[in-house]
């Protein structure tokens, strides 16, 4: 009886099957290190892709770092046709950079800046100092403007005194502030002049008008009622002019590190 290995052509069969297998084999393993390849491949353009898109985003949040310089002469705001750019609106950064400084110092005199972002909850009218601080420079120039437009159109006169006092104000002004400051803020001295001529003749006639204005309704300090920002301000006498804020550029102001803590 003759067994399956003495059948002819057996043992090439099984070199045939042999070879097939092993193919198959060679096959399978190319595969999955091409599989393996591709993957990797894969793995490293999305490990790039994210360096990418990381790289961009720090670009473009760098990009986007707001230039004070580079707007001095785009407009803040405006009322009824008179414009105040960002570099006029210096004076008024100063002045209530100056003073809140001050308070800042005293709250922590080795970091003024946690002062400036300290935070107030008052409900609706929650705020940090820093923010507050801004509304009053732009309430202090609206006041401004208002008062002098309303001088002007009453054709009041600025008393002779108070003209002649104009030039030491601004010698004084001048004083305080230094070099540093000033070309920070893009301001120069006429300007100043400008904006305190403006500002004398804006409280001259705002004395002269706090006699004579009907309060009735009203309640609180008459002084505060009057002013930029007060309650009968706004409503009495802003409320007639017409008036243009420009936000973006006013949302931009990180007051406390215009002309103060700017190496902080």
């Amino acid at each position: 009886m003759k067994t399956s290995e003495d059948r002819p052509g057996n043992d090439h069969d099984s070199e045939d099957d042999g070879r097939v297998l092993a193919d198959r084999y060679a096959k399978a393993d190319r595969n999955r290190k091409q599989k393996l390849r591709r993957g990797i491949s894969v793995m490293i353009s999305v490990i790039a892709l994210i360096a990418v898109i990381a790289f961009a985003s720090v670009y473009i949040k760098q990009g986007r770092k707001f230039d004070y310089n580079e707007h001095l002469d785009e407009e803040v705001l405006s009322l009824d046709g008179t414009s105040v750019t960002l570099r006029e609106f210096g004076f008024y950064i100063y002045e209530v950079e100056s003073f809140t400084q001050q308070q800042a110092r005293k709250y922590n005199h080795t970091d003024p800046l946690d002062y400036w972002n300290t935070h107030f909850s008052a409900g609706n009218d929650s705020q940090f100092v820093s923010e507050l601080a801004r509304d009053t420079a732009i309430n202090a120039c609206l006041g401004d403007l208002v008062y002098a437009h309303m001088a002007r159109d009453a054709g009041f006169v600025l008393p002779e005194e108070k003209t002649e006092a104009i030039p030491d104000e601004v010698a004084k002004w001048m004083q305080e502030i230094s070099p540093e400051q000033m070309d920070a803020l893009g301001l120069s001295e006429s300007i100043v002049k400008e904006v305190i001529e403006r500002q004398t003749l804006a409280k001259a006639y705002a004395y002269e008008y706090s006699s004579q204005a009907d309060l009735s309704g009203y309640s609180g300090d008459v002084a505060q009622l009057l002013s930029g920002g007060g309650e009968y301000f706004e409503k009495e006498l802003l409320s007639k002019y017409p008036v243009k804020k420009n936000e973006k550029l006013i949302a931009e102001m990180k007051f406390g590190r215009i002309s103060i803590n700017k190496e902080q």
